[in-house]
């Protein structure tokens, strides 16, 4: 079933930067990191056949034995120990000692073949684009804080992450506009990305994933419509059907998302790092909260000086009488109207004068296409008072 959020604004907008974000994850995952596995194998086995590999094995076993940790004796064997080394590539304490220079001091004799060596492989590392431009607080590429949102290392996180992001970022960038929803994205998935940087400062990363921003515009979401209802367009292709949503719902399926990925993802970002991007969309959503608040105490106001404004509603003076025409003058003067508006679409005195003329038929269709042409005409010319004051009377039905 394909579900497509609908606009329930007077502006009309398409959620473009939402498709843009995924048309961008999916295509760097199609096209840019279909070979990032084989660059990686290519550069362990790099570091098999140059003697590096037999060299760090060797001093990760004297580094767990020096922290009572048990170490399996894998001398002759090269599958295991290219196993192991993949496992200290992953030993963050492991890594920022040996960055460091602590396992292996220029005073070593070992020193000057490692260093060399090890240069060479994290070049070799380096060619892989989510390397670079994943996020790793042991490596400190601030370019990957942004850079990791849109990486993704298998499958089937791609899909979860892209589906949330398809239904949340629509009707948020619907609601609250495209360069606040970007805003949004952007600083909520920092802020997950930092959050891990100040948890675990040695992780190895690469941190790669928009889960963390998606987790960030799920508590803007939440905070800004979980007591409302979305519509939105369902359709099997063959039917289609519009339906209303309410905002908590894609919640307990986003949760069911985060322990699934954390249970069989071992690479998965942190809860904690989710958490941390929840709370700062939910600030977010408290600071778009209380703008729209005062936004709409200004409005209110604006509009009450516009009802008490007769200059502002031509036809009210003449209400009495389009209410009190037959049933044919009412065809003929809608005919005239509509002849008039055919020649000059853009006439505002007859467009409220069709608007008060259908709205003795509020149930109709032609009511409602005339009420959206007179709201989007006044949209467009910026008549904020009018456009609230008709808005208003349009909403009763």
């Amino acid at each position: 079933m394909l579900i497509i959020p609908v606009s329930d604004s007077i502006q009309r907008r398409f959620p473009w930067a939402t498709v843009l974000l995924i048309f961008l994850n999916i295509c760097i995952f199609v096209y840019f990191q279909q070979g990032e596995q084989q660059k990686y194998i290519q550069a362990v086995s790099w570091a098999r056949s140059s003697g590096l590999l037999d060299i760090e094995v060797q001093v990760y076993q004297e580094y767990l034995q020096h922290h009572h940790e048990k170490f399996l004796d894998i001398p002759h064997d090269n599958g295991k120990s290219t196993a192991v080394f993949e496992r200290l590539l992953q030993d963050d304490r492991f890594q920022s000692a040996l960055r460091q220079q602590i396992l292996i001091p220029p005073a070593d004799p070992r020193f000057a073949d490692w260093a060399a060596k090890r240069k060479i492989f994290e070049e070799k590392l380096a060619q892989s684009l989510a390397y670079r431009l994943g996020y790793s607080p042991a490596r400190r590429n601030y370019l990957g804080i942004i850079g990791y949102m849109l990486f993704h290392d298998q499958l089937i996180p791609l899909i979860g992450n892209m589906l949330f992001l398809w239904f949340v970022g629509s009707w948020l960038e619907i609601g609250i506009g495209r360069i606040l929803f970007l805003g949004t994205y952007l600083v909520t998935g920092a802020c997950s990305a930092l959050t891990l940087g100040f948890i675990q400062p040695m992780h190895q990363g690469p941190l790669l994933g928009a889960s963390g921003a998606i987790a960030g515009l799920m508590g803007t979401y939440l905070l800004l419509y979980c007591d409302k209802r979305n519509k939105a367009l369902c359709s099997l292709g063959f039917c289609s059907r519009q339906t209303s949503i309410f905002g908590w719902f894609l919640f307990p399926f986003w949760v069911s998302k985060e322990v699934y990925f954390v249970a069989n993802f071992p690479k998965a970002q942190t809860v904690t790092v989710h958490i941390a991007a929840v709370f700062a969309g939910l600030i977010i959503g408290l600071l778009v909260r209380i703008y729209q608040k005062k936004e709409h105490k200004k409005t209110a106001e604006a509009g009450k000086i516009a009802s008490s404004s007769t200059s502002l509603l031509p036809e009210q003076q003449n209400l009495h009488i389009l209410n009190n025409l037959s049933e044919k003058e009412t065809a003929t003067l809608r005919k005239k109207i509509q002849e008039t508006l055919k020649n000059n679409p853009d006439n505002l005195t007859e467009l409220v004068r069709l608007f008060y003329l259908e709205k003795e038929q509020p149930k109709s269709e032609q009511f409602h296409k005339t009420a959206g042409k007179l709201l989007r005409h006044l949209a467009a010319t910026g008549s904020q008072q009018e456009l609230y004051t008709y808005f208003q009377e349009y909403k009763q039905f």
